[in-house]
């Protein structure tokens, strides 16, 4: 944008929302160059935005996205800003619509269990709100201080609470959302279920502000459980961990959520010494409910051979989890992490590959502490995290690694990303997932409804 339309286009949206809701200088513009994808070293803070907004309502968003579309600038909706594949750099310069103080909770309905809300308040702040309520959204993903509900919608957010209350997108029953002419869309009534019309809701999950902008959501709530309890016990690695792990899911016992994976420092946490596979799972509901369904898992663990830690360091890391996964996404090292959905009988041999042939030969470091781990449940995600090579070509390494990986895991019948979505990261790896046919449906449900490839252009897959 050059300078005489930016100052233009910033005279409307000041005339349009409020001076006190636009930055413009440069200053102000360089927090919203990246999110925490790592980019090549000389694409750091490189890509400014030409303005940030930070509409109040659903009328404010709807007024700029009115002034971008008469001029095709790109607009890019930021949420909690914690992404890991680029989804909010802007590379193309254009408008970030922040949402941040678009933080109402609208309406809590106990009767019919739902919550409407706007789409900037964050999780961890929804959560506290419908507490006093005595209602749960139950949606703990690892971002949860941050996160917020647009940008847990549009990236698929995971929450780790998913075998009993599924993830985020289980959860809508309706959505407000901006579309790239400034209309308004409402995609449907405030229910769980229906059978009319196509589920428009879900075209927007996952979708990475590449089709509107949401502005509100309408979510089931559950009533908060009369006890909250779990299991915590320790294995002598991590593929013995996970055999009890899928024993567990083949009870069919409605458990919280679960996780399997290795630490070397397990003795921390009330292990014996070389006891480096975990297994974690959490319950709740009524009290005999959690109770005999504790009793049932403390005796499989027992006949697994794993050791059960007490309940003080269990309950304690229950509790650790948002810190724990908040305080890494703060990290600034050059690291990154992979999140693939595995068919379970191929997890053993997607690791053994992943850590004995594409990682040596790209120059990837794991990290000890996050080198295996397995959510547990409805929805099976893997997990692990490297350190990317330093020096000249380390970036392109890196970059030929990720689709080596994407490769495996997509050969394997998975999915190339678990959570956190695409962004840039995967763009040119969305392939090895999708057929043609299916990225041409998706290409064209986006002209219909983006003609003009406003809505942040340059991420997702190529038009």
């Amino acid at each position: 944008m050059d300078d005489s339309l930016r100052s233009e286009i910033a005279k409307q949206i000041i005339s349009a929302i409020g001076e006190k809701n636009m930055l413009h200088e440069k200053a102000d513009l360089i927090p919203y160059t990246k999110d925490t994808f790592n980019l090549r070293s000389d694409e750091e803070y490189k890509h400014l935005p030409d303005l940030v907004v930070l509409p109040e309502s659903t009328e404010d968003v709807q007024r700029v996205v009115e002034i971008a579309a008469r001029h095709k600038i790109p607009l890019l909706p930021k949420g909690g800003g914690s992404n890991r594949t680029g989804m909010l750099v802007p590379i193309l310069g254009g408008i970030i619509v922040d949402t941040i103080r678009m933080n109402r909770v609208i309406e809590v309905d106990p009767p019919n269990f739902s919550v409407t809300v706007q789409s900037g308040i964050t999780l961890k702040v929804l959560e506290e709100e419908l507490k006093k309520h005595g209602l749960a959204l139950n949606q703990e993903q690892g971002s949860l201080k941050i996160a917020t509900v647009g940008g847990s919608i549009s990236t698929a957010g995971f929450s780790r609470k998913h075998n009993k209350y599924g993830t985020i997108s289980d959860r809508i029953m309706s959505l407000e959302v901006v579309l790239a002419d400034g209309r308004i869309l409402r995609t449907g009534q405030k229910v769980l279920y229906t059978s009319t019309g196509y589920r428009i809701s879900q075209l927007f999950v996952g979708a990475e502000g590449t089709l509107g902008i949401i502005t509100e959501a309408t979510l089931r709530v559950e009533p908060l459980p009369e006890r909250r309890d779990a299991i915590l016990a320790f294995y002598d690695d991590f593929w013995e961990a996970t055999e009890v792990a899928k024993k567990l899911t083949a009870t069919g016992i409605n458990f919280v959520g679960a996780e399997a994976y290795e630490d070397p420092d397990t003795v921390d946490w009330g292990a014996p010494e070389g006891k480096i596979g975990v297994f974690f799972v959490m319950f709740d509901g009524l009290e005999k409910e959690v109770e005999a369904q504790m009793e049932f898992v403390q005796e499989m663990v027992k006949e697994t051979g794993g050791v059960i830690a007490d309940a003080e360091h269990a309950h304690k890391l229950m509790d650790f989890y948002e810190m724990m996964w908040c305080g890494t996404r703060a990290l600034t090292s050059y690291q990154d992490n992979i999140s693939p959905v595995i068919p379970q009988q191929h997890t053993r041999e997607f690791y053994d590959r992943l850590y004995n042939d594409i990682m040596p030969r790209y120059g990837l470091t794991p990290l000890v502490l996050d080198k295996y781990s397995l959510d547990v449940g409805r929805y099976c995600m893997t997990y692990g995290k490297f350190i990317i090579p330093s020096g000249e070509g380390g970036w392109d390494n890196y970059m030929k690694a990720v689709r080596e990986i994407a490769k495996l895991s997509s050969g394997f019948g998975g999915s190339i990303a678990g959570c956190q979505g695409v962004g840039l990261e995967h763009i040119d790896n969305m392939d090895l997932e999708l057929s043609e046919v299916a990225l041409e449906v998706m290409r064209n449900i986006k002209r219909s409804l983006d003609p003009d490839n406003i809505m942040n252009p340059g991420k997702k897959f190529r038009l």
